[in-house]
C-alpha cells in the first residue's frame, strides 16, 4: 500500500519532477497533485469543497515550499489554517525548503499545521522516515494502525 494522494507545492518545475520521480521510485504515493504556488494550492482545496464528499480528491500529505512567488508557504499556512484546516483536519503538511535560515526551521516547528521540515532535495531516507511515522504507517502496512 501507499498514500493515495500527495500534493507538492513548489514554484520550481524541476523540484516537482524530482518529487514525482522519488515518490514513484519509493512506492510512496499513488498520485501526485502539483501546484506552482500557494494560491493555486488553496484554489485546489476550494474546488474540492464544492464537490460531493465522495468525489473529493484530498491529499493526505502536502509538501510545501516556503519561498514562492504569488503566495509563499507561510501565507499558504495562514490561509489554510483560517479556511480549510477544520474541513480537512487529517491533512499533514511537510515543509520542503532550500532555506538554511534557522528562523524558518523554528517558525515551521512552532506552526501547529507543520508536521515535518525537510531540506531540499527530498531523499529516499526522508520518505522511509515518513513511511515509519505512526501517523502515516497505516498507508504502508496494509491498512493496519492509526489513521
Amino acid at each position: 500500500m501507499m498514500i493515495p494522494l500527495v500534493m507538492c507545492v513548489d514554484d520550481d518545475p524541476m523540484v516537482q519532477m524530482l518529487c514525482e520521480i522519488i515518490f514513484t521510485d519509493n512506492g510512496f504515493c499513488e498520485n501526485t497533485i502539483m501546484a506552482l504556488d500557494g494560491k493555486r494550492a488553496l484554489q485546489y482545496f476550494e474546488e474540492q469543497i464544492k464537490l460531493p464528499i465522495a468525489a473529493q480528491k484530498i491529499p493526505q500529505l502536502v509538501f510545501l515550499d516556503i519561498n514562492m512567488p504569488v503566495l509563499d508557504g507561510w501565507d499558504f499556512l495562514q490561509l489554510f489554517q483560517e479556511q480549510y484546516a477544520s474541513i480537512f483536519p487529517a491533512i499533514k503538511i511537510a515543509i520542503l525548503s532550500s532555506s538554511l535560515n534557522p528562523a524558518d526551521k523554528k517558525r515551521a516547528d512552532d506552526n501547529s499545521l507543520v508536521f515535518r521540515f525537510f531540506p531540499k532535495p527530498l531523499e529516499d531516507e526522508q520518505l522511509d522516515d515518513l513511511k515509519a511515522d505512526p501517523s502515516l504507517v497505516y498507508f504502508f502496512n496494509g491498512g493496519k494502525g492509526i489513521l
